[in-house]
């Protein structure tokens, strides 16, 4: 008997959704444990709920909102609230888990490549005080603004594929925010301060009946696996006119996937007057190229010129995104002044009015730019970023199955970029490297999480 012929989905009738297991969600506000008050350059602390039996949270869920206002009003850098988080950090039990300094940079760098302008305009300028170019919202000193961020890029919500975080450790995980400089996380005359109030974490907790939660742990053995993404920062500087800059990255991890490469000048670093987290060069690269234990990643280097088109496509290469085209960004978008579009939501005289500064912008301003530009005129802020693929086409980065780094434990990973002879000026090159690690609950045993590499 031959086989049946094969029938829509639309057909097949005994496939139905199943209602699933016992369980109850609520939701839940967590404040820090350090104080109700913070201003720039403090950490706040957040401790996760632990001995919570059957009970998860959804990172996807979670969101983190305070409300701040500053002393010396000016426009946030252009990830809008995320420019006050310098840093995050998470322990247990004593043991570091996760660290990644200059969190903002790589908000920054991400939110340019994954959120559009109309985005960071509509529900990125409620939430999060963006606005749809090269500039965030106004932080002012007269109002008390309210910030809910999704809090996002850290390893417990980055897993892969997506699984709850189990709250029943003994020992809590903790969450340490630093937060930013005002010289670095808004653009005004004088950096001033920045207050912050009503700090806490939201979150979505998911409880297990009894019964359901007795079949997980039977199903998983008391271990709970959870792969997830990670970052780590590691930061360098050149001097004006050097022609090629080498750096030891220091990174030992069992699966590399990505290092994104983005150069911001020192003049605009630390610098109240300018904006320091968003404004991206080219500086002059000319190609660039990653190197384990002396082995060429590309094997030909990436070479940065004209419109920076194959310095683009290999960080699209690593987002796995080079060939979406429906793919959201907001490289070449600028703001410039008109006060006519105040009345349409956007932050005092400013709104959207297309193209004004390519993504490639080659150069900084002087130390008073960073401007935004007057209508019909150009901004001199740059988006540039670049980055190098380390995965295998074997998961493309897409595979719930597989994960395919590029292992560097002990092993040397350099940085070599190659400048125009006496044009680069000084600039702080960062380093942010994507890779995999496990996290591990074991009920059985020490019952704290633990991670590796």
């Amino acid at each position: 008997m031959s086989a049946p012929d094969a029938m829509s989905e639309s057909l097949n009738y005994p496939m139905q959704k199943r209602r699933a297991v016992a369980s109850r969600s609520y939701r839940v506000k967590i404040s820090p444990n350090n104080g109700q008050t913070f201003t720039d350059g403090q950490t706040i602390n957040i401790d996760m709920p632990s001995n919570l039996a059957g009970t998860y949270c959804n990172w996807n869920q979670c969101y983190l909102k305070f409300k701040a206002k500053t002393d010396v009003s000016g426009n946030l850098d252009r990830c809008g609230g995320y420019s006050m988080l310098q840093r995050c950090q998470i322990s247990t039990a004593g043991s570091q888990v996760f660290d990644l300094p200059n969190y903002n940079t790589l908000m920054t760098i991400l939110m340019d490549g994954d959120s559009s302008p109309a985005y960071k305009a509509g529900v990125g300028n409620v939430l999060l005080g963006t606005n749809g170019g090269f500039q965030g919202g106004e932080l002012l000193g007269a109002d008390k603004r309210t910030f809910c961020l999704p809090f996002v890029l850290h390893p417990f919500g980055m897993s892969t594929p997506h699984r709850l975080m189990p709250l029943f450790s003994s020992s809590p995980v903790q969450f340490k925010l630093t937060l930013e400089s005002a010289a670095n996380a808004k653009k005004s005359a004088t950096a001033g301060t920045i207050d912050f109030t009503e700090v806490e974490l939201v979150c979505v907790f998911t409880e297990l009946s009894p019964g359901a939660q007795a079949q997980v742990d039977q199903m998983s053995g008391g271990v709970y696996n959870i792969l997830a993404s990670s970052y780590q920062n590691v930061g360098t500087t050149m001097s004006a006119n050097d022609t090629v800059v080498t750096a030891n990255l220091g990174l030992s991890v069992s699966s590399l996937e990505r290092i994104i490469v983005c150069h911001r000048p020192s003049i605009s670093v630390n610098n109240p007057l300018t904006y320091s987290l968003g404004n991206r060069t080219k500086n002059f690269l000319e190609q660039y190229s990653i190197f384990i234990n002396g082995e060429q990643y590309p094997a030909r280097p990436v070479v940065v010129e004209n419109k920076g088109a194959e310095a683009l496509a290999e960080y699209l290469l690593s987002d796995h995104s080079l060939v979406n085209f429906d793919k959201q960004s907001s490289f070449n978008i600028a703001i410039a002044q008109n006060a006519s579009f105040a009345s349409n939501g956007l932050d005092g005289a400013s709104a959207v009015v297309g193209v004004a500064e390519p993504y490639i912008r080659e150069l900084a301003a002087d130390v008073s730019g960073t401007q935004i530009g007057a209508v019909g005129t150009a901004s001199n802020i740059g988006s540039f970023i670049t980055a190098v693929e380390l995965e295998t086409g074997l998961s493309d980065g897409r595979s719930q199955r597989l994960y395919s780094g590029v292992s560097t434990i002990s092993s040397t990973v350099n940085y070599r970029g190659v400048y125009t002879t006496n044009s680069a000026l000084a600039a702080q090159i960062d380093f942010f490297a994507q890779f995999t690690i496990l996290l591990s609950l074991n009920t059985r045993g020490t019952n704290v999480w633990s991670v590796s590499v």
